[in-house]
């Protein structure tokens, strides 16, 4: 997912007006509604949203292409039918936070990341360069200064590290990080202030705690914290205060709940919170109050609240999606939020109260 990290970034609250009178800060519930959908291509597989809030990308994995969306920034209506070529298997997708580029994890043994340039007035897509990765990528991550992308290599058991040139979006550097042996990690997010980078290893149930270098965007440390045990987690979201950090663990049905130390980056808690069955994408609103999971099992998406000075996630509700949804995103203003469906290829559009 995430993760794309400026799901989570901050934003200054929503100012409302009625005849040039200001009326303050709006006040979200996290409360979704709306049924629409609008179609993707085949087996949908991730989604993420530009900065601007004015495109929608989502990765279709069968059909080896990324959906380009546009977005009506007053209702959160999605529009458009146009694709471009990546990779085979594409699955994670992320966008920089200039909105001037648009990665995607390619999911096959050779392993690469298509990289895009993003037309930042229409939100089109051009350009076909790819770079290698570790066999079998899935989740890809960019840091909020736009320095560097980093990506997890299932197969490989490692993070690649990748320098970006922040005037035209091309990577370079062939570093990684291992994970732990036959971790097979998955989701990785990075945290708004770029001190720190995590990837959830579904296979050995934990997550791997890498400190990142904020002038060379090299990744170091080997620590983990446990998820419940053949929990077979899916994807990892950050606050965007990053006190705290959150994984969706497909097998045992939860989201595991841990508090960062905003110094360090280490995490510690063990509590855990129930979802639908095989909970898949997680996302954070920018102002702290929701936290949604996509479960793919019972098609919804849940709805939890949360704690601000805790971290801590409250609450039941679900919303019904798609079949299978995978991938979810919030939009930066949020007003929305957007479930891709893998086996019914569409993607739902909630309005967020």
């Amino acid at each position: 997912m995430v993760c794309n990290d400026w799901r989570t970034e901050f934003i200054m609250p929503i100012s409302r007006k009625i005849m040039g009178v200001s009326r303050g800060p709006r006040i979200f519930t996290g409360a979704l509604s709306g049924t629409s959908t609008i179609a993707t291509g085949t087996s949908p597989q991730d989604i993420c949203i530009s900065a601007d809030g004015a495109s929608v990308y989502v990765t279709n994995r069968t059909a080896a292409t990324v959906s380009i969306f546009s977005r009506n920034i007053s209702t959160g209506a999605l529009s458009g039918t146009t694709t471009i070529a990546t990779g085979t298997n594409p699955q994670d997708i992320c966008i920089s936070a200039d909105g001037t580029s648009v990665y995607v994890a390619n999911n096959n043994i050779s392993g690469t990341v298509s990289i895009f340039d993003r037309n930042t007035s229409t939100g089109a897509l051009s350009g076909t360069t790819t770079i290698a990765t570790g066999t079998s990528p899935y989740g890809i991550c960019i840091s909020a200064d736009g320095k560097n992308v980093y990506v997890t290599n299932s197969n490989a058991n490692t993070v690649s590290i990748f320098a970006r040139n922040t005037s035209t979006g091309a990577l370079s550097g062939t570093s990684t990080i291992a994970t732990p042996s036959s971790s097979s990690p998955y989701g990785i997010c990075i945290s708004a202030d770029g001190t720190s980078v995590y990837a959830v290893n579904w296979n050995t149930a934990n997550v791997s705690i890498f400190v990142r270098n904020t002038s060379t965007g090299a990744l170091s440390g080997t620590s983990t914290i446990a998820t419940p045990a053949s929990s077979f987690s899916r994807r990892i979201c950050i606050s965007a205060d990053g006190t705290s950090v959150y994984t969706s663990n497909y097998n045992t049905a939860n989201v595991s709940i841990f508090a960062r130390n905003t110094s360090t980056g280490a995490l510690s808690g063990t509590s855990t919170i129930a979802t639908g069955t095989n909970p898949f994408g997680i996302c954070v609103s920018a102002d702290r109050i929701s936290v949604y999971t996509n479960n793919r099992g019972s098609s919804t998406t849940s709805i939890f609240a949360r704690n601000i000075s805790t971290g801590a996630l409250s609450g039941t509700t679900t919303k019904s999606t798609g079949t299978w949804p995978q991938g979810i995103c919030i939009s930066a203003d949020g007003t929305s939020v957007y479930a891709v469906n893998n086996n019914s290829a569409t993607v739902s559009i909630f309005t967020r109260s």
